[in-house]
């Protein structure tokens, strides 16, 4: 256990993990310990230079503004700045970083002031190690920077790099073997309770053929690693094929990344001229992205609707856009946001948000559909408010989609 730093209850570091993550190894160590008396007779150039250069930035001025903490803030520099070069990168050392890194917790210090502290610091070192002709010293500078950059900033956690290469993993396996599973929660009409249409959901199987559940952290991953398109291609494609004998409407959730991508567009409208009645396809966009680029929303949906495609707006009422915005898109659905249905048996604000948003939708032409409905208490509720269709686990838990097929 000397290796492992217990951050708090729940959390903790293997140092020796941790340096594997870099292929830091003890050449390292000895590279950067011989650098240490080039470091020591170049610090009070350092301080000099940093100071100048941070204090052009207004944030700095906010959090150095007066001489004690200036004074503090200077000798926490040096110490760290030399310890870059201590040679002993063990526990006590780590623990020294993360003591740095809860200091900055405290007292709210932004991750940008960090980054642009250390792309300085980077620079400096670089330009110090090619004067002295230590240009192979470089690899190994660059790491131990990179540790302290990730630990001081305070975006390493061991758990989430092991769990992002996961993902990551995930995602690309789901691509290659074709395997997203479109999963179809019926959406019930109130007055007879019948079921004419579906809203299809993206679902991940693991290796063993497991559905991971929630998608939402994963559809976010495959975001930051530009593969969220390939994930919504796939998505499609297979929800086309399972509706394109149906008679069934369906809906499919689509982001501002897609709507504003123009290469997707066009492979929307490519399969929209071949899918037989296209009024069935129903695309669901969240009412926050609406005021991202709301002129970039308005020419998406003219464009779907001319293949007489409709519009659900898509988590209605959490209070961003504006009324202005919605009566422009003219929307078929407006679904209501599932937090203000989950409640609306116990909370009057929740009743009475829901009971004005059907009465809009009524004079906007549009029908509304309630999400979450989860009990029979807000399953009656609804029914007598008129909300037009149900969704939720009460009425409808989400299934396969290919066992609608056998139906």
């Amino acid at each position: 256990m000397k290796n492992i730093i217990k951050l708090d209850k729940y959390k903790k570091i293997d140092i020796h993990v941790l340096l594997e993550h870099y292929r830091f190894t003890q050449e390292d160590m000895i590279i950067l310990k011989s650098i240490e008396p080039i470091a020591k007779a170049n610090i009070d150039l350092l301080i000099e230079k940093f100071y100048h250069y941070i204090f052009s930035f207004q944030y700095a001025k906010i959090f150095l503004n007066k001489e004690e903490i200036l004074k503090r803030h200077e000798a926490g520099i040096r110490s760290w700045f030399l310890n870059l070069f201590c040679g002993e990168y063990n526990k006590e050392y780590f623990e020294y970083l993360f003591h740095i890194s809860e200091t900055h917790v405290k007292i709210g210090l932004p991750t940008h002031y960090v980054n642009t502290a250390f792309s300085f610091v980077r620079e400096f070192l670089v330009d110090m190690l090619l004067q002295n002709d230590k240009e192979e010293y470089l690899f190994a500078m660059h790491k131990i920077v990179d540790i302290n950059l990730d630990i001081l900033s305070l975006s390493y956690s061991q758990e989430d790099q092991e769990q992002l290469i996961n993902e990551v993993v995930l995602i690309k396996n789901a691509l290659s073997d074709n395997s997203i599973i479109p999963f179809l929660q019926p959406i019930i009409h109130t007055s007879d309770e019948s079921i004419n249409k579906f809203e299809s959901l993206m679902r991940i199987p693991d290796e063993n053929g497991n559905i991971i559940y929630p998608v939402y952290p994963i559809i976010q991953t495959s975001k930051k690693i530009h593969l969220y398109t390939e994930l919504m291609r796939q998505m499609i494609l297979k929800t086309f094929d399972i509706f394109r004998d149906l008679e069934y409407s369906f809906s499919i959730n689509i982001s501002y990344e897609d709507i504003s991508d123009s290469q997707f567009s066009e492979f929307l409208k490519t399969h929209l001229q071949t899918f037989p009645n296209p009024h069935r396809v129903i695309f669901e966009i969240l009412e926050t992205d609406i005021i991202t680029d709301f002129e970039v929303v308005l020419s998406f949906i003219e464009h779907i609707k001319s293949f007489g495609c409709q519009i659900a707006i898509d988590d209605f009422g959490s209070g961003y856009s504006s009324m202005e915005n919605i009566l422009k898109l003219k929307p078929d659905y407006i679904k209501i946001d599932g937090s203000l249905i989950k409640e609306i048996d116990t909370s009057i604000e929740s009743y009475t948000v829901v009971k004005s948003i059907i009465t809009m939708a009524k004079e906007l032409n549009s029908k509304t559909i309630a999400e979450f409905v989860h009990n029979k208490a807000v399953y009656q509720i609804l029914k007598k408010l008129e909300v037009d269709y149900l969704q939720g686990y009460y009425t409808g838990i989400p299934f396969p989609a290919n066992e609608l097929l056998d139906r």
